[in-house]
């Protein structure tokens, strides 16, 4: 709770830092480069800190540390990389093809965790296990896009594919797990007041005649009953 809290306040001030310079940069009428750095800069660590926050989210759901914690690496290291670039200007395109890189696996881990948190029902869980595995696969097409310059068609194609089946699982999965909600139980307290002859009554007034049932022979009679407690 404490990693998603200090990551929701990092997104939300360096969104509203990222505002406040663009309100000021367009009432003063200069927008240069070192603006543009700026906006740059506070844009990136609120993106990585979006990122950043669906895998804390998924180490407090799911309890699994190891691969919450890639996930931040990842969110974490292509932010330091955009910034660095920015700021230093870096031209060298293995530079950018490396930032590309984390961004994806960065992005690609926290849309992974977004669609496995819900708790869907146990026919429905495979969904969750395709969508994991289309978000991987596209992932690794967009990276070997990148770094082998691939110019075929039929590999777009392939991507633009893919890509159509992750979209559809992203809306797939929220209707599901509306469908699956169980409704909440009611819980109900009846306060009763004995009277003087033994018998109790309610506050309109109601009375009751109350006789303690024995658990073990009550379920042995109606196992799928549970007893109710009355409070005296």
């Amino acid at each position: 709770m404490k990693a998603r809290k200090v990551f929701l306040l990092l997104f939300i001030g360096f969104l509203s830092l990222t505002a406040l310079v663009a309100i000021i940069s367009v009432l003063s009428g200069d927008f240069g480069k070192l603006q543009l750095k700026i906006l740059a800069t506070t844009f990136t660590i609120s993106s990585a800190s979006i990122c950043a926050m669906s895998c804390a989210a998924f180490i407090e759901k799911k309890k699994s540390r190891v691969f919450g914690s890639i996930g931040i690496s990842f969110a974490a290291i292509s932010a330091i990389l955009v910034i660095t670039g920015v700021w230093l200007e870096l031209d060298q395109e293995a530079y950018w093809k490396s930032t590309i890189t984390f961004i994806v696996f960065g992005i690609g881990f926290a849309h992974a965790f977004l669609l496995i948190m819900p708790d869907l029902d146990d026919s429905h869980k495979w969904i969750q296990i395709v969508s994991s595995i289309s978000i991987a696969v596209l992932a690794l097409q967009i990276v070997g896009a990148v770094w082998s310059e691939v110019d075929h068609s039929g590999y777009y194609k392939l991507l633009s594919v893919v890509s159509i089946v992750v979209v559809l699982l992203t809306l797939v999965i929220p209707i599901l797990m509306k469908m699956d909600k169980k409704p909440h139980e009611i819980i109900a307290a009846l306060t009763l007041i004995k009277n003087q002859d033994g018998t109790y009554r309610d506050k309109h007034g109601i009375a009751y005649k109350v006789t303690k049932i024995d658990n073990e022979q009550k379920h042995k009679s109606d196992p799928q009953q549970s007893p109710q407690d009355v409070n005296e």
